[in-house]
């Protein structure tokens, strides 16, 4: 009886959130992967969305599977609010709860501000600022207390990066938008945080036109002494997602091994 309780406590320690169930829109790839499968290897069954590449989103589900949880891989456009309710709808009816919803998805154009136009703008703000808000206004329903909602932003909320103008509006929209649930939703028992992550070498980073000479500086720089990775993350949104951070509440953590402090 001791051994089958110690590999019990074991089984607990090894996959902490056995039971739970994360929503990581844009999961497909690149941050959001990152963090799926993470979660997943910590126990918790996953949702994910996407949009377009349903080769990329099959292979995502097939590597969280492999897990050794649960998958749901739901194709739904964040511009569309309706898509965004059938995608919680999805998940209340595969899964019956939300634990964790990671706002992960992220859209832009890299031009300078004066060269944009009105529906730049609209898709922007639409995708990075407003789906958030959607996703947790309707993800709330499915969460108890103890539950913990992450939104993914930027340096650019708060930096000047060249052609990142409406991205880094729209990061900012979502970090005003996390303090303002952090409140809102804390005597529900929710709490709601926002990590900021550095240069990392994703497809989203190769938009940038000097995406190699970003990426040659923060190998060089980065007082930690290495770049970046979606894994350090992913290793930060699961902590957040912990008891342990229970009175982390409304802020926006970064990690980028230091970089930003340089300027």
């Amino acid at each position: 009886m001791a051994d089958c309780r110690w590999e019990a406590d074991l089984s607990e320690l090894n996959k902490p959130f056995a039971g739970k169930v994360a929503l990581v829109t844009g999961g497909s790839q690149g941050i959001g992967l990152a963090i799926a499968l993470e979660l997943a290897r910590q126990g918790a069954d996953i949702a994910f969305n996407y949009l377009r590449d349903h080769s990329k989103a099959k292979t995502a589900e097939s590597n969280i599977l492999q897990q050794g949880v649960r998958c749901l891989r739901v194709r739904a456009q964040l511009l569309d609010s309706e898509q965004i309710d059938s995608l919680i709808d999805a998940v209340g009816d595969e899964y019956g709860r939300l634990d964790i919803l990671v706002n992960n998805a992220a859209s832009g154009i890299q031009r300078p501000a004066l060269e944009l136009e009105e529906r730049h703008w609209d898709w922007t703000l639409g995708i990075n600022s407003r789906a958030p808000w959607l996703c947790a206004k309707k993800a709330t329903r499915l969460m108890q207390p103890g539950s913990h909602i992450i939104n993914i932003t930027s340096l650019g909320s708060e930096r000047v990066l060249p052609n990142y103008s409406f991205v880094g509006v729209s990061k900012a929209a979502l970090e005003a938008l996390t303090r303002y649930l952090a409140v809102e939703l804390g005597p529900l028992g929710i709490s709601v945080n926002a990590v900021s992550a550095g240069y990392i070498d994703t497809r989203a980073l190769r938009t940038f036109q000097n995406w190699n000479e970003i990426l040659e500086q923060a190998e060089k720089k980065t007082p930690a002494g290495r770049t970046l990775t979606a894994k350090d993350v992913a290793d930060l949104v699961v902590f957040l997602c912990t008891e342990r951070a229970t009175m982390i509440r409304g802020q926006v953590i970064v990690v980028d091994g230091g970089l930003s402090l340089l300027g």
